[in-house]
Order: structure tokens, then C-alpha cells, then sequence
């Protein structure tokens, strides 16, 4: 048996034997304009939403600034290491995250599959996170706030309305409208 050549892309071609298979021309993939497009997408994939307003309290909860020491050599040594070669494996073999670990181990398949799940799974979060966000900010367009008075369907008797009053009777149970509008 002869080896195979691989064939160039181009129109339809047979290797000249009985019963040849012809193949079919590859399709060109897209590419970036610039580099500096594909680093800002990059950026914008791994940094997201919540590393930003979450970390300045969780540096505050693990000690301040002598949390950033041992932050700044794991994110030196270890993330963005990983971070490039996540990378590099992906421009190498022009692929995503689910047929790249077929190209490295196939029985690693199922770190493609993960991968795409916990983007699934975070998705949500983010999605719902911005969804309270759009409907507390319709709410804030009405022309008494619901937040603001003990008079809506969804208040209990222990709502206590403490806005313009002096003097207001304060329990264990009581709870505010807003305390109630948000729970």
C-alpha cells in the first residue's frame, strides 16, 4: 500500500486511482484584523464582571495588601502561565476547547466538556445577576418607589414604614418596606 499526500486545497481532486474519493476544498477560517482585537477579546473573556467588583473584598477578607504578595506569585506562576498556553494549544491546533484535548489525549475529552459547562454555568449567574439589576431599575422608574411604603400586596404585618415619623415602635420582627421589596 502506497502512503496518502495530503491533497492542497482548491476545487475537488482525485488521487488518479479506480474508486478515488475526491476531497473536498477546505474552507478558509477566519482570521483577526489586527492583533491588538484578538488581545482586547481575550482580556475581556478572562476578566470578567466579577473578578472586578469582587476583588478588592476579597484582598480586603484574606489580610489587605499582604494578600496581593502571594496573589501576585500565583497569578505570575501559575495563571498566566496556563493562560498562555490555553492559548498557544488553541492557535497551534486552530480548534476550541472541546477538540483540543482530542488532539492531546483523547480519555482528556471530558476537560472540553467541563470547560464548556462551567461557561454555561456562569452564563446563568451573570444573566440573573443582570436581570435583578434591569427589573430594580424599571422598579425605580414608578411614581412612588415599592420600596418606600408598607402599602403593597406583597408587605406582611410586620412591616414597620419608618419614613416621616418621629416616633416608630421597633421589634424584633419588625422589617422595613425595603427589607421586604428585596427578600
Amino acid at each position: 500500500m502506497g502512503e496518502r499526500r495530503p491533497v492542497p486545497a482548491g476545487p475537488p481532486q482525485h488521487d488518479g486511482g479506480p474508486g478515488a474519493i475526491p476531497v473536498p476544498p477546505a474552507h478558509p477560517r477566519d482570521k483577526w484584523s489586527k492583533k491588538m482585537d484578538f488581545l482586547l477579546s481575550v482580556v475581556g473573556f478572562a476578566v470578567d464582571l466579577g473578578n472586578v467588583w469582587r476583588f478588592p473584598y476579597i484582598c480586603y477578607q484574606n489580610g489587605g495588601g499582604a494578600f496581593l504578595i502571594p496573589y501576585t506569585l500565583m497569578a505570575v506562576f501559575g495563571g498566566v502561565p496556563l493562560f498562555y498556553m490555553e492559548l498557544a494549544l488553541g492557535q497551534f491546533h486552530r480548534t476550541g476547547a472541546i477538540p483540543i484535548w482530542k488532539h492531546i489525549c483523547p480519555i482528556f475529552k471530558g476537560i472540553g466538556f467541563a470547560i464548556c459547562i462551567i461557561g454555561l454555568y456562569v452564563s446563568f449567574y451573570y444573566n440573573t445577576i443582570i436581570a435583578w439589576a434591569l427589573y430594580y431599575f424599571y422598579s425605580s422608574f414608578s411614581g412612588t418607589l415599592p420600596w418606600a411604603s408598607c402599602d403593597n400586596p406583597w408587605n406582611t404585618p410586620n412591616c414597620t414604614n419608618y419614613f416621616g415619623k418621629n416616633n416608630v415602635t421597633w421589634t424584633n420582627f419588625s422589617r422595613s418596606p425595603a427589607e421586604e421589596f428585596y427578600t
